[in-house]
């Protein structure tokens, strides 16, 4: 716990550091009389939510110039991560949003975010596809007028879906060896790795294809990808997951750092949090979770199934081959009776899933087929 405290102390006063010269910098500008010129750009998240209710997210900042489609060189993937981990956040800028016949305004906080978490007052209308635009336009900065405009993604699951899925990104889809040796292995791969050489696992893109049909010939059960991994890393995550042939959905991730915002007392986290918003946004729906043997995964999934009692149709624990985490989790499937499905592989899942009648084995197997071709 001691060294958690110092952690974050030590974060925090790097953050606070780093704030006050950029700010003396952008002062002493102001006062020689410079006018930024400086591109703005809109990082958009994808959102989620009903036809009457919806979270969106989103950050306007300094346009770092990023080429990041497609990066096989490490040295620009390394050059395109330090402007990731950069990034100059644009704080007050007054941000309009549009969904359906809805508009808000809003003013980003001082890390540059903006957040949208509640109802319409005019309901959108049906619709038989499972995403929406809300169109995004930046309107000023507390320095000039600007026009940028940018448009975000809404997910808003058909009726016909069955069920929706959950998933951790790190060592779940993304190699990302988290337990390695004082984490090198994860430096390795987040700083000198762009999305093409990044590493999925075998059969994972079959079984999240097979669990988003489930019973139905086209897709239509949705998928949240809910990571500890920083909002940085977001369009590089994006890039991954479809280059590899996973399924499109919303992905949640935290701020880097120490955020501002004090947390509630009974905050439980970034990850149990986030799960927590889903399962409440949707509460007619049951939920596959699944996430790796290398972090908490299983005990925040516990967790959750406790707190919506019914609502967990199967949950689906990656072994990271780490004998240690493995006969921990093990012993704790033991003691609580939980039912996690402990699995080497992504078949192993699709069999278990197929019993359960999540999913068809031969959409599975058809899938698994297509990328091995």
């Amino acid at each position: 716990m001691r060294t958690k405290i110092v952690k974050r102390f030590f974060l925090r006063s790097l953050r606070n550091v780093d704030r006050f010269f950029h700010r003396l910098s952008r002062w002493v500008r102001s006062l020689l009389g410079y006018q930024p010129d400086w591109p703005v750009m809109v990082a958009s998240y994808r959102g989620y939510g009903r036809r009457e209710w919806v979270f969106l997210k989103g950050r306007v900042l300094k346009d770092r110039r990023i080429i990041a489609r497609n990066v096989n060189s490490r040295w620009r993937a390394l050059i395109n991560n330090y402007k990731r981990f950069s990034s100059r956040e644009i704080g007050g800028a007054s941000v309009r949003l549009s969904i359906g016949d809805n508009d808000f305004q809003l003013t980003t906080d001082e890390e540059g975010y903006f957040q949208f978490e509640g109802n319409l007052p005019a309901t959108l209308p049906h619709w038989t596809g499972s995403w929406r635009e809300a169109q995004i336009q930046v309107t000023a900065t507390p320095y000039r007028t600007v026009e940028v405009q940018a448009t975000g993604a809404l997910l808003i699951p058909p009726p016909r879906a069955e069920f929706g899925i959950i998933s951790d990104i790190d060592d779940t889809v993304l190699q990302t060896d988290v337990t390695s040796l004082l984490k090198l292995r994860v430096l390795y791969h987040t700083l000198l790795k762009g999305a093409a050489l990044r590493q999925t696992f075998s059969q994972a893109a079959a079984f999240f294809q097979a669990l988003c049909r489930g019973q139905q010939e086209d897709p239509a059960n949705p998928v949240f990808y809910v990571s500890n991994s920083p909002w940085n890393l977001y369009d590089l995550l994006e890039e991954f997951l479809s280059l590899n042939g996973l399924p499109n959905g919303p992905v949640l991730l935290r701020d880097f750092g120490i955020p501002y915002q004090k947390q509630p007392r009974n905050y439980k986290g970034h990850k149990h949090s986030s799960i927590e918003r889903i399962l409440k946004t949707y509460p007619n729906l049951p939920f596959v979770l699944i996430g790796d043997s290398g972090e908490k995964d299983a005990y925040i999934y516990w967790a959750v199934a406790q707190e919506f009692p019914g609502r967990i149709a199967a949950t689906y624990i990656r072994d990271v081959r780490s004998g240690r985490h493995a006969r921990r989790i093990a012993r704790f499937i033991s003691k609580t009776g939980a039912d996690i499905q402990l699995v080497e592989d992504y078949t192993q899942a699709a069999k278990d899933a197929a019993r359960r009648g999540l999913i068809r084995l031969e959409t599975f197997e058809q899938f698994r087929k297509e990328r091995l071709l």
